[in-house]
């Protein structure tokens, strides 16, 4: 069932925007048409089609005012599920009630006729949403102004590149005051300038109350524009909750434990080791606390005050980061950071399996989880030694980001690439937390190097 108000419920702001209790959408599959029609046909009814679930037994909300993004596989029941919203699906069970107005941004160009200019098609829409007449020629000149494609708002839609369509189709969704505003993957094929406008927008939208509905296989678009998602798995809500800890999870369905079809893979206990057994750089040199690193059995980074307890970890274990240990400008005790300071991240990793080409990968996040910045091996052309199964390797990681004042986190893991595809072995992600003291070089997250010069106009002033 779906029920649908044409405005917000008076004296209830608060109430959901969007509540989704059991909803369901099934699908007849049949071989071959001539099934579909024997099975219609039938004295007995006689079935002849298999029933496919896209979605089942979804229960959701989106509070007034919220961003809620929707993670997932290709075929998890995303798109479908946003049909379901729009009202463009009828749910075959389950209760589907939308509040408000909806805007949806489903399909590149959907509602729009290609033979007619965008300005048409915006006049049409006005229209057909109920625009008071008045009030249509200054909604077309802001999505013009908006979508900023110049003369080709002239043109018929049908010679737009993709990145048109989508400022177009952006622009008109947001000129009707939405109280829901669905979003799936459109924003993917505009230029980086223009989905810096196109989120600012959101985030206006969203301090004005309207609730967002936002899908993309991007999990930093997802990060950023969301405070709450949801993970969705063959058709059902695996788990909702923090931005952060759903692309964890995603993460860890994609690449981890969970893995669909994945074999069964070994999370044995972390190998004690020897120093013998760690082929790295010439001990001389090394931090004490490194050395210790080689040969104690304790975990050297569950005492430290740099480790986060809360780190989330996937991967398939078949290499372990069993240990791991950072020195701040050759120190091992350190408080705030300057910013300025040089680090150094040691990693013990024990190796389950061989591994004829290993990759460390590391990076630099913020509390919400959004990557500053980040590299590996690979992007670093650094070719490590073949690891073969029972082994350990001790990797250092230097690190000069000049970080502006804040909380940061880092994560370090290590994977390969198989078949041209990149397998997590094992990934900690926010496993070390850093703090930056306050600093006078300015603002942001990074210190960008930058000077201002004055210039004499004497002459010119005369």
């Amino acid at each position: 069932m779906i029920d649908r108000a044409a405005s917000p419920v008076p004296g209830k702001s608060n109430e959901p925007v969007v509540l989704l209790e059991g909803a369901s959408k099934s699908y007849r599959l049949y071989r071959s048409p001539k099934e579909r029609l024997l099975e219609a046909l039938h004295p007995a009814r006689r079935k002849l089609h298999e029933e496919f679930w896209a979605v089942r037994d979804v229960t959701l909300h989106v509070a007034r005012g919220e961003s809620l993004g929707l993670v997932g596989q290709n075929g998890a029941g995303k798109s479908t599920l946003l049909q379901l919203i729009a009202g463009v699906l009828t749910p075959t069970n389950g209760t589907v009630r939308v509040t408000g107005r909806v805007a949806a941004l489903l399909e590149l160009g959907a509602g729009f006729n290609p033979d007619l200019t965008g300005r048409e098609n915006v006049s049409l829409f006005s229209v057909i949403v109920g625009v008071d007449r008045a009030a249509i020629p200054d909604r077309i000149a802001a999505v013009e102004a908006f979508a900023d494609i110049g003369d080709f708002f002239d043109q018929p839609m049908r010679i737009y590149s993709s990145g048109m369509y989508a400022r177009v189709a952006f622009a008109n969704a947001i000129q009707v005051d939405p109280d829901l505003l669905i979003i799936d993957e459109i924003l993917g094929v505009g230029d980086a300038k223009f989905q810096e406008k196109c989120y600012a927008k959101i985030e206006e939208l969203r301090q004005g109350g309207t609730s967002v509905l936002f899908v993309s296989h991007s999990t930093d678009a997802i990060q950023r524009n969301c405070s709450r998602a949801a993970l969705l798995h063959q058709g059902r809500v695996v788990t909702t909750g923090a931005a952060d800890e759903t692309i964890s999870a995603y993460h860890d369905l994609l690449y981890g434990s969970r893995q669909v079809n994945a074999p069964v893979r070994p999370h044995a206990q972390p190998a004690k080791g020897r120093a013998s057994d760690v082929e790295a750089a010439p001990h001389e040199g090394l931090p004490d606390t490194v050395r210790e690193l080689l040969d104690r059995e304790h975990p050297c980074h569950a005492d430290s005050p740099f480790y986060n307890r809360y780190e989330r970890r996937f991967g398939s274990r078949e290499a372990e980061i069993v240990d791991f240990c950072i020195t701040v400008d050759g120190e091992t005790r350190f408080g705030n950071l300057r910013g300025t300071e040089t680090l150094n991240v040691y990693l013990k990793v024990h190796f389950h399996r061989d591994v004829p080409a290993p990759q460390i990968g590391w990076g630099l996040v913020t509390p919400q989880g959004l990557v500053l910045a980040g590299s590996n091996t690979s992007m670093q052309r650094k070719v490590l030694t073949p690891a073969p199964a029972g082994s350990s390797r001790l990797y250092g990681i230097e690190l000069r980001p000049a970080l502006c004042q804040g909380e940061y986190f880092l994560n370090i893991g290590v994977g390969e690439w198989i078949d041209g595809a990149w397998d997590f072995l094992d990934n900690r992600r926010s496993a070390i937390h850093l703090t930056v003291g306050s600093t006078p070089r300015g603002g942001g997250f990074f210190d960008l190097p930058a000077r201002c010069t004055e210039f004499s106009m004497e002459k010119h002033e005369q």
